[in-house]
C-alpha cells in the first residue's frame, strides 16, 4: 500500500514513460511554425509601410501585430524541445486578437472585400493549440525526464 510520500511517484513496476515524440506533438509544433508565417508577413508589411508611427503618435496595435508570431514560434519552439506546451496554446490569443482587429477593420470601409479572408491567419494557430492541448501531448510534456543536479 503506498504511503502518503509515495504519493505522485510512479510505481516500480511501471515501465518509463516513452520519450519518443508523439506525432500529434510534431503536428502541432509544425503548425505553429507555419501558423506563424502569415502574421510575420503582415507584421514585416505593416512595419515596412510606416505601420509602428501614425501620425498622431504610435500606433499600440502594431506591438500587437509584432508580438504575435514572436509568441506563436516560442510556443512552438517550447512544445518541440518538450517544454512547454501551455505556451503554443497561449499563444492562438494574439492571434486571434489580431484577426479579429483586422476584420473590424476591413469591415469598417466600403470596398473590404471578404471579411473573413483575415480569418484564415487563424486556421494553423488554432489547430496547433487543439492538438497541443490534447492528453497525449500534455503527458508528453509532463513526462519529461527533469535536469539532476
Amino acid at each position: 500500500m503506498a504511503t502518503p510520500r509515495d504519493r505522485g511517484r510512479p510505481a516500480a513496476d511501471l515501465p518509463p514513460p516513452d520519450a519518443r515524440m508523439p506525432p500529434l506533438a510534431l503536428t502541432a509544433g509544425v503548425l505553429g511554425l507555419v501558423g506563424a508565417l502569415p502574421t510575420l508577413f503582415l507584421a514585416v508589411v505593416a512595419v515596412a509601410l510606416g505601420g509602428l508611427a501614425a501620425d498622431a503618435g504610435p500606433d499600440p496595435w502594431t506591438y500587437l501585430l509584432l508580438a504575435a508570431p514572436v509568441v506563436q514560434v516560442l510556443g512552438a519552439t517550447g512544445l518541440l524541445t518538450r517544454r512547454s506546451w501551455l505556451l503554443l496554446v497561449l499563444a492562438v490569443v494574439p492571434v486571434a486578437l489580431l484577426a479579429g482587429a483586422v476584420v473590424w477593420a476591413a469591415t469598417g470601409t466600403a470596398d473590404a472585400g471578404n471579411p473573413s479572408l483575415p480569418l484564415l491567419l487563424l486556421v494553423a494557430p488554432v489547430l496547433a493549440a487543439v492538438l497541443a492541448a490534447t492528453t497525449r501531448v500534455r503527458r508528453w510534456v509532463a513526462a519529461r525526464p527533469r535536469r539532476t543536479r
